[in-house]
Formats: structure tokens, C-alpha cells, sequence
């Protein structure tokens, strides 16, 4: 069979060969230290179920290609980055690591994406946002280890940007935008934050005061949809093929938190019946089973 190979330049200029399955465990192992500061050999052995001794290999190579990106901190039996990392396996933007934040969302996250002799596929994509990845880094983080931040954001509401406490949870992307969702200390709840309207930020370490649980966050709730009553029968009856509906109805599960973000993305909610029936299609079948996880107005 067939071995996948690329070359990839040493830290000396020089080529060398890797197969496609060390450049792959090397790429994460780089990625992983980048965007969350830190590496345990553990989790490299339980990503691609291979020995202790096989990512032991993987980090002397990596290494031996780039001895100044890590040094290993003995009293935390870890792996962590220096300040003078140079990427060496990914470009270290901000889209590069939300592109593959969505990968891992995908139903199939097994699936190899390097396909051959497939038709030309164009995806009609929004804009990339302009995140800063002095932003994003941190924000990973915190996620990640339960720090709390000090960020200045511009929110639509205030004429200039305002300081806030926030412990972040998890990122969430709603179709256009990456939000963080984080409990606001400020505000004592929890809120979402646009990446792209945070203009810096201040790790400020663990606090005293544990982060509450998000009930909404935690929450699952059925959104139903259906077609349009406004359309005919047959009309009707293509929209439901359209969405995979069965008996006219198609039942989502969604976090409560993320219902609005759910119904603007389907466009949905708020007026839909009163619409045109050949425009608007769809409607939301279940506005008092949700109401309470979203404002209508």
C-alpha cells in the first residue's frame, strides 16, 4: 500500500521527509502547544491510540526540528511553549484554528478529508471576521484550564469599549460570528461575547469565587419547524423533502442558551407566518414550548 509523504524545512533550512501519519501527529502536537500553551505526552498516546514510547519519538523529532519551540517544565511533568516558538506545521492564525474548531463539530469526524477524483465543490462562505489572535489564545485558555479574564469589549450598546470580568466555558460559532460564552463577573451572569468585539486581554489566574453552573447552557430543548401554511400542498410537500421532515414537522435539539441563535440562523420565529409563504417556507411550529429562551419582541 501506498505511503503518504511530505517534506516540511528544518529549523537549518534543509528538507526532510515524514509520512503523512507522523506529520499529522506532529502538526496537532504543534497546534496543541500553541493554542493551549502546554503538552502532556498522554495526550498524544490517547489521540492516535500509539504507544508511550512512539510519542516520546514524536516529540524528539519535533525537537529536533524546532528545539527552541519547547522545553519541558519537570515539576509539571509537561511540555510548555517559549516565547520564541516559530511555527513550524500551521500558519498559527486565528481562522486556522475556528476552521478547525467547526471540523470537530462535524457528524462524521472520522471521515479522511483527502478525497480524490471527486466533481469541483464551491462553498459559498460569509466573510471571514478579522479576529486578533492575541484575543483568541488567551480566551482558548481560559477555557480550557477554568481561568478568568479581564477583557475591554465594544458591545453595540456602549459608546466605548468597557472592562469586564469574564470566566469563559466554551466558544460557540453561530453560522456568521464566533461568540465566547463566559460567565460575566461584571454582570453576575452568564452572556456571549463577540471575539471580534474584544479589543484586549488580561489573564488574571483562578478565582476565589467558582464559576456558577450554566443552567442554559446545560439545557437542551425541540425546536420544531414545518413548512409554510401559506403553501400549497405540493409546495409543501417539497420543503419536506427538502428538510428531511417527517408528517410535516422536523424536531431539533438545541441548547437553550443557543435557541436565538438557532431561529436567526434558520430564519425563523419572530413574524415568520405573517411573511410571504414562498419567500419565508418555513415556520416555527413550537413558539410557546421556547418562548422562554428567546425574546420575540
Amino acid at each position: 500500500m501506498q505511503s503518504f509523504v511530505s517534506y516540511i524545512m528544518t529549523s537549518d533550512g534543509a528538507d526532510k521527509l515524514l509520512k503523512w501519519e507522523v506529520h499529522q501527529r506532529l502538526t496537532l502536537l504543534e497546534a496543541t502547544v500553541f493554542w493551549t500553551g502546554e503538552l502532556v505526552t498522554g495526550f498524544l498516546t490517547s489521540t492516535f491510540n500509539i504507544s508511550r514510547i512512539q510519542a516520546t519519538k514524536d516529540i524528539g523529532l519535533y525537537l529536533a526540528l524546532r528545539p527552541d519551540n519547547l522545553r519541558y517544565d519537570r515539576s509539571r511533568k509537561r511540555y510548555l511553549i517559549t516565547e520564541q516558538f516559530k511555527p513550524l506545521l500551521i500558519s498559527g492564525s486565528a481562522q486556522e484554528c475556528l476552521q478547525v474548531l467547526q471540523t470537530t463539530q462535524s457528524v462524521s469526524p472520522s471521515v479522511v478529508t483527502l478525497i480524490s477524483n471527486l466533481p469541483t465543490v464551491e462553498v459559498i462562505a460569509p466573510p471571514a471576521r478579522l479576529l486578533d489572535i492575541d484575543v483568541l489564545r488567551p480566551v482558548l485558555q481560559a477555557a480550557r484550564f477554568g481561568l478568568a479574564l479581564e477583557i475591554v469589549y465594544q458591545s453595540m450598546t456602549t459608546p466605548v469599549p468597557k472592562a469586564l470580568i469574564i470566566l469563559p466555558q466554551a466558544l460557540v460559532f453561530d453560522g456568521l460570528r464566533w461568540h465566547v460564552r463566559a460567565f460575566s463577573q461584571t454582570h453576575d451572569q452568564f452572556r456571549d461575547f463577540v471575539l471580534a468585539r474584544i479589543h484586549s486581554v488580561k489573564a488574571l489566574g483562578k478565582l476565589d469565587r467558582p464559576c456558577p453552573v450554566d443552567e442554559l447552557w446545560n439545557k437542551w430543548v425541540t425546536v420544531a419547524i414545518g413548512p409554510h401554511p401559506g403553501l400549497s400542498l405540493t409546495q409543501q410537500q417539497v420543503i419536506e423533502r427538502d428538510f428531511g421532515m417527517a408528517a410535516g414537522r422536523l424536531c431539533t435539539q438545541v441548547r437553550a442558551a443557543l435557541v436565538p441563535y438557532f431561529l436567526l440562523g434558520m430564519r425563523i420565529g419572530r413574524d415568520d407566518v405573517k411573511r410571504d409563504a414562498l419567500t419565508q417556507q418555513i415556520v416555527l411550529l413550537n413558539r410557546e414550548e421556547i418562548v422562554a429562551y428567546v425574546d420575540f419582541g
